[in-house]
């Protein structure tokens, strides 16, 4: 098979399009990175951490505030049957042993609301220390939404930057593509597949850009012996190389 031919002018060309396509794999690049952002990731897991530990503290404290009631609840019921007792014995119904039991029993009635109203101001306390506890992981909570939303919303714009930049070059390289002979783009676009992005590039003194590395003297005479319309390649990293007076 033989060796390739373009005309300088369109070998220029292909420097105007691996620019193009250079930039095009940055922006593909970038996207990814933007889509696997490591600072929005750590901020979701973060967020994930703090909404669990809320949900928890929430739970706390409706079992505290339950708690509360169920005390009070019992406080209540008692001072209900004192009460109840109170105004049976001011009012002396029933005989002297009845009487007499009640006063027994108004007795007991009392030590058992001191036991539950200090069951309920422990329970009041808990609840107040529940509620702090929840009103701090709320605001940790709100902070790291905040802080997620805020990362979210850099990398969502970004992002579209990006695309709209990406459209632009494929547009750009699109219109260049179509002025230069396809067969000569579909080489150049097999060789960068193979190179790894680099399709062609300048040869500056006795250096190849594509590779960065000076080219022994033996390969450097070959290309220049090569006619200028004849494609000339680099040793190291095979990508066609533009040569100075093509440039």
């Amino acid at each position: 098979m033989s060796n390739p031919t373009a005309s300088p002018a369109d070998q220029l060309r292909l420097l105007d399009l691996q620019q193009l396509d250079t930039a095009l794999d940055r922006a593909r690049h970038r996207m990814q990175q933007l889509r696997q952002d490591p600072q929005y990731a750590a901020l979701q897991r973060t967020l994930a951490d703090r909404q669990a530990t809320a949900e928890q503290t929430a739970a706390a404290l409706q079992d505290a505030r339950e708690a509360v009631r169920r005390a009070e609840t019992r406080v209540a019921e008692v001072q209900a049957h004192r009460d109840r007792n109170q105004k049976r014995l001011d009012a002396g119904q029933g005989s002297a042993k009845d009487l007499e039991n009640m006063m027994h029993e108004l007795a007991t009635l009392k030590s058992l609301q001191d036991e539950h109203e200090g069951t309920e101001l422990e329970a009041m306390e808990a609840a107040e220390q529940a509620e702090g506890v929840d009103a701090t992981a709320q605001q940790d909570l709100a902070a790291a939404r905040a802080a997620a939303q805020e990362r979210g919303a850099a990398v969502k714009q970004e992002a579209s930057g990006v695309a709209a930049e990406g459209n632009d070059l494929t547009g750009q390289r699109k219109a260049l593509a179509a002025t230069l002979p396809a067969d000569l783009v579909a080489h150049y676009d097999r060789i960068r597949e193979r190179s790894g992005g680099i399709g062609a590039a300048r040869l500056v003194g006795n250096t190849s850009e594509a590779s960065g590395m000076p080219i022994s003297p033996a390969d450097l005479a070959q290309i220049e012996q090569t006619p200028v319309e004849t494609l000339a390649y680099c040793p190291d990293s095979g990508a066609i190389l533009v040569r100075a007076e093509q440039a």
